[in-house]
């Protein structure tokens, strides 16, 4: 048995075990911390996007709305003011997490935006 445990190369062996057992499990616990940390940085936009959307609409929409301004180009101004006053409402490392994970950001604020239009009428 002593033989035996002198000639085991412990260091291959670490390195074995390192790679089979550790270095998953090490990627397993990043993914949920990343996963984790991307919930709460889209729970953050939508909270954000929520405030802009309200705040244009108290602040522009109710003053042009059934006016003749009011038009398809009014309302591309005024949904990209609300995009602009959400993403400069977060943090650059939030706003880089966000965009790394969604490949088309721009669509997935527009639905954001959408929703958060649908709360506010909605009384939610």
């Amino acid at each position: 048995m002593e033989n035996i445990l002198q000639n085991i190369d412990w260091m291959s062996l670490i390195g074995t075990v390192w790679t089979l057992v550790f270095v998953p499990i090490g990627k397993a616990i990043y993914d949920w911390l990343k996963s984790k940390k991307l919930d709460k940085y889209a729970d953050i936009l939508y909270k954000e996007v929520k405030n802009a959307v309200k705040g244009v609409q108290e602040s522009v929409v109710k003053d042009l709305k059934g006016t003749e301004v009011w038009d398809d180009e009014t309302k591309c101004y005024v949904r990209e003011l609300a995009k602009t006053k959400a993403l400069q409402a977060l943090t650059t490392t939030a706003y880089k997490c966000l965009k790394e994970a969604n490949d088309d950001f721009d669509v997935y604020l527009d639905s954001l935006i959408d929703s958060a239009l649908f709360d506010i009428k909605n009384g939610k």
